[in-house]
This record gives structure tokens, C-alpha cells and sequence, in this order.
């Protein structure tokens, strides 16, 4: 064997070549990890007297038959890298392999050498008298101190940045968002948020999933002329009803509510309109999002709601101050809708209910990125705040969409009433 390997053999120098392959040092080195197998090899193989700068160029590196060394240095190149990365691995990776590979400077013949790897009983024999030195139990005190000390700025430093984001906090709901949004910024509470169930039903016959826009009771669907027409035409039986899918709006909406409640540093859960049951929301803030057809505990809040969204799909003002409308309607919503910002008190004295409602996409994402952006958030406090002075301590607040091709590009504030009435 070439390479001063004698008493070595070849399976341990391949299984050695293994070894260093394997590890982080040469994992995204392709070549050099192609150029170490090839020379190994072909000195295992008795023929170390051929790895000259011209044949490595032609085998590892792809080179044509017109390569010439003396303008294309790529194998002296890399014959450096891959000494260099050996000594790295063997100074960290591989420093208790028992066989070592080098290249010597100048040559590109590999040198295969058999190290002597301590016990572990020497390695401790060693490590415990370097410890009993003067020098070590010095430095051994101070490395001490040095760990107790960033274990102190560290605990500092959690506890300043844990402060820094409660006055975050605190600034965020008191200047821009509490008049709005009241105890669900500031109670502690973890807020649900209660969205949309759209009613679909399976024709297994057509292998279809179908929803009628106007079925959104599931008790009484059966009774409904429009699914009774669905039913015969598609051959009964239809299956349901089934809650797989939710609208894009609902789901956009709530992903914009979950970071702005993230960045407030509270806490947000969702549940589906048919999951959800007053007995399993009273100890908390409710948000109530999207259409109340498609939540029906929405549609039973236990307190008066001014501006309804009817089975028209217009909101119904039902009681019209001096100068409103009695009906908010749009022929399309997608252009122009209305949505309603609201803010009830909660089931319990120290919780309250928030509503963001509207028939359609833009509405809600309008009503929700009204409420979540400081700007907006200013302007509609500002209006509420007007009438009457100083406030309304809940509000039922009712804003105009204009959307191009679905999207909500403009808001405006129309009317909003002070909640007076307790519990029906």
C-alpha cells in the first residue's frame, strides 16, 4: 500500500474515508468529497504514482483532453480546500478517529497514518489534573462569576423585554383602540371569535357538495320549497346539513383579527357558528364575525340590535333617527355594501360582545380592518365620540363599503346609535 499506510488495512481506510464523508465538514462539498474518494482509491489500489495534477484534471474535475495545468489551476485549488477542510475535521469532527488522512503540500497522494485515540479513563485522568492546576480553579472562579452574571442579565433582560411589551400593550389599547373595543383589550379575558357556518349539503348520487343561499336554519330546511325543488331534481336523498367549508371573507377577516390581537398581546379563539353554544362562551369576551344568517347566535343576542341584517340581504334600521334611512340596501355587493361595527355588554359584568357583520366580503374585511388600524380606529372613536358628548359606553355604529371587483377600497362612516337597552 502507498501513502506510508503499512499495517493498515485498506477496509479501514475506506471505512475512515466513510467516516469523514459523512460528517457536517464535507457535507456541501461535492467535489473536494469526490476528489478525497478518487485519490484514496487509487492509492489503495497501488497506482498513488499516477495522481499527478494532469490525470486528477481529467478524472475528478471533467476536464478535456486539452487541459492544461499551467493556465487552469483548479486542481492546486482544490487540492488546498480539501487540505484545509481535513485539518478542520480532524480538529473538531474527527478528532478521535483512529486513522488520520492528509495531503502533504506539494503532493496529491494521500498519507494514511494510525492515531493513537486516549481512553476515556486518560482523557478524565487528563481533564481532572489540568483542573487541579492554579491557573484552572482561577479561571474555574471566574467563569463561574461570568455564568452568574449572564444568568442575571438574562433574567433582567426577560423581565424588561416581558414590561416593555405590557407598556406596549397598554399604550396600543389606550390610546388608539379602547374606546372601541373596550374590556376585550383590557379585561385580561381570552376573547372567542364566533364565525360563519355556511350550510352545504351532499348529493352522493353526483358526488356534489350544494348550498342554497337562502337555507341557513338547520332545523328547517326540510320544510324550505328551494331545497325540496334541490332534492327532487338531484334524487334524494341530500345529506346534511354539513359545515366543511367557511367563507373567504370570514377566514381573511380572522386571520387579520388574530395578528392585531397577537400584537395586543391577548389571546384569540375561533370557533365555527355550529360548534358554538352560550354556555361554552359566557366566561369570556364573544366576537361575533360575518353574516348573521350563517350564526344563529348572533341572531339571538340577548340585546337589542338596531341595524339587522334581513333575509333581504339590506340592513333594516330598526329604530331611524332624524335623517336615516329606515333600509340600508345595495343592488350588488361586491361594488357597494353595508357592514356594522357594535359593542354590547357581555354575559357576565366584566366581559362584553363585540359584533363585526355585513352580508358580504368587503363588508366584513372593511368592518374588521376598521377596527384593527389605528388610523381608522381614531376617525370612527372621533365620530362616535361626537354624539352624543363624551361617548357612548357601547355603540351599534354603521359604515358604507365601496369595494371594486370584491375589494374593500374606501369606508364610510353613515350613523351609529348609543346601546340603551339591557337584557330583552
Amino acid at each position: 500500500m502507498d501513502g506510508n499506510g503499512q499495517g493498515i488495512a485498506p477496509e479501514a481506510v475506506r471505512a475512515q474515508v466513510g467516516r469523514i464523508l459523512a460528517r457536517a465538514t464535507f457535507a456541501q462539498s461535492e467535489r473536494l468529497s469526490r476528489f478525497l474518494r478518487f485519490a484514496v482509491e487509487e492509492t489503495l489500489q497501488g497506482r498513488g504514482e499516477q495522481l499527478k495534477e494532469y490525470f486528477i484534471g481529467l478524472e475528478v474535475f471533467d476536464r478535456e483532453d486539452s487541459y492544461d495545468p499551467r493556465t487552469d489551476p483548479i486542481v492546486r485549488v482544490e487540492a488546498g480546500r480539501l487540505r484545509t477542510k481535513l485539518s478542520r475535521y480532524y480538529e473538531t469532527e474527527g478528532r478521535e478517529d483512529p486513522i488520520r488522512i492528509e495531503f502533504q503540500k506539494g503532493s496529491y497522494v494521500p498519507v494514511f497514518q494510525r492515531r493513537q485515540v486516549p481512553s476515556r479513563a486518560a482523557r478524565v485522568r487528563a481533564w481532572a489534573s489540568a483542573l487541579l492546576r492554579p491557573q484552572a480553579i482561577v479561571l474555574s472562579g471566574l467563569l463561574a462569576i461570568a455564568g452568574v452574571a449572564i444568568y442575571r442579565a438574562a433574567v433582567l433582560s426577560t423581565e424588561v423585554d416581558s414590561l416593555r411589551r405590557e407598556l406596549a400593550r397598554g399604550e396600543l389599547a389606550r390610546k388608539d383602540f379602547a374606546p372601541l373595543w373596550g374590556r376585550l383589550l383590557a379585561s385580561g379575558a381570552d376573547t372567542t371569535v364566533v364565525f360563519g357556518s355556511p350550510v352545504f349539503f351532499a348529493s352522493p348520487q353526483h358526488n356534489l357538495f350544494l348550498r342554497l343561499m337562502g337555507i341557513n336554519d338547520p332545523a328547517r330546511f326540510r320544510m324550505d320549497p328551494g331545497f325540496q325543488a334541490m332534492e327532487q331534481r338531484l334524487g334524494p336523498p341530500l345529506l346534511g346539513p354539513r359545515y366543511d367549508y367557511a367563507l373567504m371573507g370570514d377566514a381573511l377577516a380572522l386571520q387579520q383579527l388574530t395578528a392585531f390581537f397577537t400584537r395586543a398581546g391577548y389571546n384569540l379563539r375561533a370557533v365555527p357558528a355550529d360548534r358554538a353554544i352560550w354556555d361554552d362562551l359566557r366566561g369570556g369576551n364573544i366576537l361575533f364575525l360575518g353574516a348573521a344568517r350563517m350564526n344563529p347566535l348572533l341572531q339571538r343576542l340577548p340585546f337589542e340590535q338596531d341595524f339587522e341584517l334581513g333575509p333581504d340581504n339590506n340592513f333594516h334600521n330598526r329604530k331611524p333617527q332624524p335623517g336615516e334611512q329606515k333600509v340600508y340596501s345595495t343592488p350588488d355587493h361586491r361594488n357597494m355594501t353595508y357592514a356594522v361595527v357594535a359593542r354590547f355588554p357581555g354575559l357576565r359584568a366584566d366581559r362584553e360582545i363585540m359584533v363585526l357583520a355585513a352580508h358580504s366580503e368587503p363588508g366584513i374585511l372593511a368592518a374588521v380592518s376598521e377596527v384593527t388600524r389605528a388610523e381608522t380606529a381614531r376617525a370612527l372613536t372621533q365620530k362616535l365620540w361626537a354624539r352624543p358628548p363624551g361617548g357612548p359606553s357601547h355603540y351599534q355604529a354603521l359604515l358604507r363599503v365601496m369595494a371594486d371587483r370584491g375589494v374593500p377600497v374606501k369606508t364610510e362612516y353613515v350613523t351609529h346609535h348609543a346601546v340603551s337597552l339591557p337584557l330583552r
